[in-house]
């Protein structure tokens, strides 16, 4: 099972790997800032270059009417 989930591995494309892990970091960078989940898809596609949240994206939801 090792050696299977290991060469599993070894086919995935690096450039895939730290996409996963750059998006997965901006939605536990919104669910610590306290947005929901339809917040933090809203706020990961506003700002998809960035690797963290503005502090003020709380105040961005509120003028965009997302909260």
């Amino acid at each position: 099972m090792e050696k299977n989930m290991l060469a599993c591995l070894d086919d995935i494309p690096k450039t895939q790997i730290l996409r996963y892990a750059n998006r997965s970091a901006g939605f536990i960078d919104a669910y610590q800032k306290g947005l929901t989940g339809s917040q933090a898809v809203w706020a990961n596609r506003r700002y998809h270059g960035h690797r963290i949240l503005p502090g003020t994206i709380l105040e961005e939801l509120e003028k965009a009417g997302k909260k």
